[in-house]
């Protein structure tokens, strides 16, 4: 064996170690939420760690310029490069803060690590749909007891040693991304998709819906594109007519399940209310309308001093607490944390970038949708359904995660935003992949 094969198989080796890595990384944030982002020790946790072994592996592939052939990943790094000159003058200010806050885009390093990864073994697309296969087959049907898991044992344990955080800490936000992702890879890949397997995934998704009508959204929006796209009308049906019936039962028999700490419950009345509250209803629930109209309110005040004001080039930059610094203070009378994010990825971007960095953040986004979409057709031209579902559930998963982030703080933290940007990355080296090999073996 010559030397320099011995090095590419040395690569390779560090690579599919590191995709691993990852995946239990992710698999973490998924399962454990919040709690799990926070193992290590300060200022280095699981997703510093993931980031910097990532950066390296990225550069001994010597994968990293070839990624930058693609749109999505040049308009990717023209975007971290004005989120880092909004970031610098204020580093010496905020310290960690500034570096925490410029996560929302410089996560999206893991783009770059995953595209050039799978630029370098084309096989590892392979690996990751069977790892994919794997989280979607349990985490979606088995997702509900692993939210009341989370929500009961809050305030009794078991807490993460140093943090003092609960084991399992997720938002319904987080749990409905995955749980959307999990239908939509059983309409798409499985064909045969039980009732049983059905049943639990409906309880997952009423689980969620109960309590965030963004999570309700996050899952109904990806799935019925999904099935509209490859015709699984027929699956989506009879889910709707098992959700009825359990929505229908639960409402006769006003059955009640308590969130303890929360205040609301996973009621077929809530479930109601939320869903009407998303079209100007429930008029008569402050607590809906009043997390809705504080929202909005922030979200007029930053278009107001971004796109209408002074700050329209630079925004504030990142590193202060927007809500401070907007007079949109809250919090702190649940005796959490101030809110330092506007509960919308795009309105922080806008807030913090100014208009040039909202507008590299939709561009980057449409390129790579439209990267998504031509691939998706090249591959019904090319009769391979194999890569068509894929781009299309890689779509798919990359809008739910993008519609949890217009109404909560997803992009802003590990949680979310590294799974938004892996995916990002597995969907641009895919393509390239697909453009350059053909067929999906």
């Amino acid at each position: 064996m010559t030397v320099a094969a011995v090095g590419q198989v040395r690569r390779a080796t560090l690579g599919d170690h590191y995709i691993r890595m990852l995946a239990f990384g992710l698999l973490g944030y998924a399962v454990l939420g919040k709690g799990f982002a926070y193992v290590g020790v300060a200022p280095l946790f699981v997703g510093e760690v993931l980031f910097g072994l990532g950066l390296l592996v990225l550069l001994s592939s010597g994968c990293l310029l070839a990624t930058f052939t693609s749109a999505p990943n040049l308009l990717l790094g023209i975007t971290c490069c004005w989120v880092l000159a909004r970031t610098a003058p204020y580093v010496g200010t905020y310290g960690v803060d500034a570096l925490r806050d410029s996560v929302v885009i410089i996560y999206g390093v893991f783009a770059m690590i995953m595209c050039g990864l799978l630029i370098e073994q084309p096989r590892r697309i392979n690996d990751l749909y069977r790892l994919v296969a794997v989280f979607t087959t349990y985490y979606g049907p088995w997702a509900w007891t692993l939210y009341f898991f989370s929500k009961v044992t809050r305030n009794y344990g078991p807490y993460w040693p140093g943090s003092g955080l609960p084991m399992v800490l997720i938002r319904p936000g987080e749990v409905a991304v995955h749980v959307a992702a999990s239908t939509v890879f059983a309409l798409l890949f499985l064909p045969k998709f039980g009732l049983v397997r059905m049943a639990l995934i409906v309880m997952s998704i009423a689980a969620v819906s109960a309590q965030s009508r963004g999570g309700m959204l996050s899952i109904a929006l990806p799935v019925a594109v999904a099935a509209f796209v490859a015709g699984t009308f027929r699956q989506i049906i009879r889910m709707a007519a098992i959700a009825l019936s359990f929505l229908a039962i639960a409402y006769a028999l006003q059955i009640e399940v308590s969130m303890d700490p929360d205040n609301r419950v996973v009621s077929a009345e809530q479930l109601v209310l939320n869903v009407a509250s998303l079209f100007g209803g429930a008029a008569g629930e402050g607590d809906l309308d009043g997390t809705k109209l504080w929202r909005l309110r922030w979200w007029e005040a930053i278009q107001g001093y971004t796109i209408h004001g002074p700050l329209f080039w630079s925004g504030h930059g990142f590193g202060m607490n927007l809500a401070e610094e907007d007079g949109f203070v809250v919090g702190l009378e649940h005796g959490g944390p101030v809110v330092r994010s506007p509960h919308n990825a795009s309105m922080t971007i806008l807030a913090r970038a100014g208009v040039p960095g909202l507008v590299l953040w939709l561009l980057l986004l449409a390129s790579w949708y439209w990267m998504m979409l031509s691939n998706i057709l090249l591959a019904r031209r090319q009769l391979d359904p194999g890569w068509a579902n894929w781009f299309l559930f890689l779509g798919c998963y990359l809008g739910s995660i993008l519609i949890d982030a217009s109404f909560d703080v997803a992009l802003e933290g590990p949680m979310l935003g590294i799974w938004f940007w892996a995916i990002f990355g597995v969907g641009t080296g895919s393509a390239m992949v697909f453009r350059a090999r053909g067929r999906l073996s």
